[in-house]
Parts: structure tokens; sequence; C-alpha cells
């Protein structure tokens, strides 16, 4: 790996080298700097990987909405049909009469 100091020769001797092969490109260049001052050098973006974690629990939160929709779902009875009424089972036994 080199050092800070070494990139900065490296970089200058670039610099000086495309100054002087086209001074057009140069002269548009320094132009650009002059109108936005301040503006430091963006390194390129490196390709990050996700966590893992955030991916696992945002897998696992979508299963779990998943289960309870389908829960819902499964849970809910029907409605009866028109005119029809339903009793509970428990009220539905039939009572044998006393002889």
């Amino acid at each position: 790996m080199s050092h800070p100091a070494d990139d900065e020769r490296i970089l200058a001797a670039m610099e000086r080298g495309l100054t002087h092969d086209d001074p057009a490109l140069s002269a548009r260049m320094e132009t650009l700097n002059q109108q936005f001052p301040g503006q430091p050098e963006r390194p390129a973006k490196a390709c990050s990987r996700r966590d893992p974690r955030l991916v696992t629990a945002a897998v696992l939160a979508v299963i779990a909405v998943l289960a309870l929709i389908l829960t819902a779902a499964l849970n809910t009875t029907p409605a009866p049909p028109d005119g029809e009424v339903t009793r509970p089972a428990a009220h539905s036994a039939v009572v044998a009469p006393d002889r």
C-alpha cells in the first residue's frame, strides 16, 4: 500500500503531463475549479454488501406479516347463506323428552 505522499507525487506528475499534452483541457478544468470552489472530489463509492442481520430481519418480518394475513384469512367464519339462521353447536343438541 502506498503512502499519501507518494500518491500526491504521482498525481502531481500526471497533472503536469496532462497540462503539457492538452493545454485546452487544463484551461477548462481550471475554469471549472474556479466556478465550483470547495467542492471536494468524491471517491468512487465501493460496492458494499448488505448486512446479513438486516437481510435476515427483513425476511423474517415479511414471513411474519404473511403468516398473520393467512391466519386471519383462515380463521374467519364464512357468512351464512341468506335466510339461514346459525346456532352455536352447544345449543343445537337434541334433548330427549322425559317419559
